[in-house]
């Protein structure tokens, strides 16, 4: 049995919804103003879904998709819609973060929209049947994975690097097992990341390592590495050059999977927006620093502490810094915040933490008197719950500069600046 229903507005992952008497329902790949044939079903936690099944009238906003596998391929959310609209929704999800908090920026920066095609990290879902290797993304609310020979979001070098391994992966894979490989290109190079599984007894084995020595054969890989879990540190299992990248006056040679944003430009946007605001002159922080993307330029405005929980990415840093002006410091700011003492003694902060936020080192930056603190977050709603915890111990919301490399997704970064009141 299958309902016709009217999308009244597209929810912040990107699924459009449709109001009723029974809660909302959540429609993927519709837009507002689509009336559509679909099947609900009552998802996790009660949650009402409908899958499409076609569009009777289509929205003003509709338009083809541009790749050939987006019927197919979870990997992109809203190809669908025309660029203006797309654009509004994106700066919508920012604005709605705030707005449920009670907060409006002083300054709404020009927002920057990046073009796909610039992924320089990638990971494909890779899965072993019958001596053939299936090398892509997972399917839409589906943990199958879909050969994906094609992607308008990666860096084309990567897509061509992609084609090339699925043959090369038959030794080393699990039959019957999935796995993850990671690839990320820094510089020309490439490195490639395995998790999971690997051999037939969950190792490397003579088999294992035959391949890995085809593999690095192709030109520009330097460096392969495996982890037999998620959580686990990456082993490299053969190296050809070290992977070095460029964080302005910095070059760091990085571990394996070290963190780098998902696109150089991307990069370039965020450190713009935070020097645009950082002192011309100062000694500053620099937390969860990751390897450097903003401890490296913030130098030449003055002294930098790079406080980072991951070893090997301090240590690449510590290696890095020569003369500069710059303490790269181990320590886990979840555990050990930075309390109000220690962050008085900067000029300004910066802070880049995960999607979940740094709500307790929030709490003591709110206490504290710097004048100036620069968040940088891949959540609007934690951004925006960090911004009230600021907002309410003393802080103004300056501005904020919205910025888009995650071209499609329901993704979003932007970059807030707080000013101490005075």
């Amino acid at each position: 049995m299958t309902d016709e229903l009217l999308i009244h507005e597209l929810g912040p992952m990107g699924d459009g919804m449709h109001r009723s008497e029974r809660g909302h329902v959540y429609v993927g790949r519709a837009l507002p103003g689509d009336l559509v044939q679909v099947k609900i079903q009552e998802g996790t936690g009660g949650v009402l879904r409908g899958e499409l099944i076609r569009v009777i009238t289509a929205s003003p906003h509709r338009v083809q998709a541009p790749c050939v596998n987006y019927d197919v391929c979870g990997g992109c959310t809203i190809q669908h819609a025309d660029n203006a609209f797309y654009r509004n929704w994106k700066i919508e999800i920012v604005r709605a973060a705030l707005s449920r908090e009670g907060l409006e920026p002083e300054v709404w920066r020009e927002p920057v929209f990046l073009p796909a095609g610039q992924r320089r990290r990638v990971t494909f879902a890779a899965a072993k049947k019958n001596n053939v290797v299936t090398l892509g993304y997972f399917r839409r609310r589906s943990h199958q994975a879909t050969s994906i020979a094609e992607c308008l979001t990666a860096d084309p070098a990567i897509m061509d690097l992609r084609n090339k391994l699925a043959t090369l992966l038959v030794p080393i894979l699990q039959e019957g097992k999935s796995a993850d490989i990671f690839i990320q290109v820094v510089g020309g190079q490439f490195e490639i990341v395995i998790t999971g599984p690997i051999g037939k007894k969950a190792k490397s084995d003579l088999h294992v390592d035959e391949a890995v020595a085809q593999i690095v054969q192709i030109p520009n890989v330097a460096r392969i590495s495996w982890r037999p879990h998620e959580r686990g540190e990456p082993e490299v299992m053969l190296g050809v050059n070290p992977l070095r990248a460029s964080f302005g006056a910095l070059s760091v040679a990085l571990p394996p999977l070290a963190f780098l944003q998902p696109t150089k430009a991307g990069e370039d946007a965020l450190v713009s927006a935070v020097t645009e605001v950082l002192p011309k002159t100062g000694k500053f922080a620099d937390l969860f620093s990751g390897c450097g993307t903003f401890s490296g330029p913030m130098l030449k405005c003055g002294s930098v502490d790079a406080y980072e929980s991951t070893g090997s990415a301090v240590r690449a840093l510590d290696k890095a810094k020569g003369a500069l002006p710059l303490r790269a410091i181990q320590r886990d700011l979840f555990r050990k915040p930075l309390v109000s003492d220690e962050a008085n003694r900067y000029d300004a902060i910066v802070f880049d933490p995960p999607r979940a936020g740094a709500q307790e080192q929030v709490k003591a930056l709110a206490a504290s008197d710097v004048p100036l603190l620069i968040d940088v977050s891949c959540n609007p709603a934690t951004f925006a719950r960090d911004a009230r915890i600021l907002v309410d111990g003393g802080y103004r919301l300056e501005s904020i500069r919205v910025i888009d490399q995650f071209t499609w997704s329901h993704h979003v970064e932007l970059v807030g600046a707080f000013r101490k009141r005075p």
